[in-house]
């Protein structure tokens, strides 16, 4: 991959959009699935938006992620996340009636109409999870929804921690704006693109659980992304965060990310507090 696409600010989202439209989409498959599903409502659906934006900075210009950090006021507090939340299908469908009329533009200049809107049932179920995102992100940090232009969905991703199916879109920040933080969000991450594409910012992630009382305890490793925060810490992405990052970047790159370092781990616990909304990172790297 030509990763100089990175720092140019008119090509890279032409070329995103081009990657994606190709990107076959389960929606259809996933939301009837839910809607068959015997846990009901215990299973939500949430909408997610993969915000990119062109950035000024010492060394230079280039694209970054926009994430957000959860505070401790919610559940997966500290985690790195992607604006977004909980689909409410009566407030999300008719807000989705306004996409209708195109007030959404994509990198191509016109309404949504692509490859993966030929269906009419998954064209509908973008345009309703491309609300929820929207909506949430609105509340989360202030995005004006028509500061956007939408470049394409992605894959469904479900948690395995919670009953929860992931539903998520990229969408481009059309011009700078002003970050209004709620109380579910501690602060904005912008990470440049091309950091994903450098092996030694990777490591695994050692995650031992005790969400259960009277259960044997369960251990595991995932491989996340381990990202300096300014102040001599870090933070960490994990979890269907990294996993949405690193399936869009494998998609735009033909699959040309690193594999994940296995030279360092960090020690993550997890308790029912991650959860309920009430939970502190017990986190260690060890070199």
């Amino acid at each position: 991959m030509d990763f100089s696409l990175f720092c140019q600010k008119d090509m890279f989202p032409q070329f995103v959009s081009n990657k994606l439209d190709s990107v076959a989409i389960d929606y259809k498959d996933k939301h009837e699935l839910m809607a068959n599903s015997k846990s009901g409502p215990n299973h939500l659906e949430a909408g997610v938006v993969l915000l990119i934006n062109y950035r000024s900075n010492r060394n230079g210009s280039e694209y970054v992620f926009q994430l957000i950090k959860r505070s401790n006021t919610v559940t997966q507090a500290g985690d790195i996340s992607c604006p977004g939340g909980i689909l409410h299908p009566g407030l999300d469908r008719i807000m989705n009636h306004l996409l209708k009329t195109g007030i959404i533009p994509t990198v191509h200049g016109h309404n949504l109409n692509s490859s993966q809107f030929r269906d009419k049932e998954t064209a509908s179920l973008i345009r309703l999870f491309l609300t929820t995102a929207l909506r949430e992100a609105w509340e989360e940090i202030g995005l004006n929804p028509f500061n956007v232009i939408f470049l394409g969905a992605l894959p469904c991703y479900s948690l395995s921690l919670l009953a929860r199916t992931i539903f998520p879109v990229v969408c481009l920040t059309a011009k700078p704006f002003q970050y209004k933080l709620s109380s579910e969000v501690d602060k904005i991450l912008e990470i440049p693109v091309g950091f994903f594409f450098q092996q030694s910012n990777y490591a695994l992630l050692e995650i031992k659980t005790s969400l259960v009382n009277n259960t044997e305890h369960l251990q595991y490793q995932l491989p996340c992304l381990v990202i300096p925060d300014g102040l001599g810490g870090e933070d960490i992405i994990w979890g269907a965060t990294f996993n949405i990052i690193t399936n869009f970047l494998r998609i735009i790159s033909d699959d040309s990310l690193p594999s994940p370092s296995s030279s360092r781990t960090i020690n993550k616990v997890l308790s029912n507090n991650y959860i309920s909304g009430k939970t502190r990172f017990l986190g260690r790297l060890n070199n």
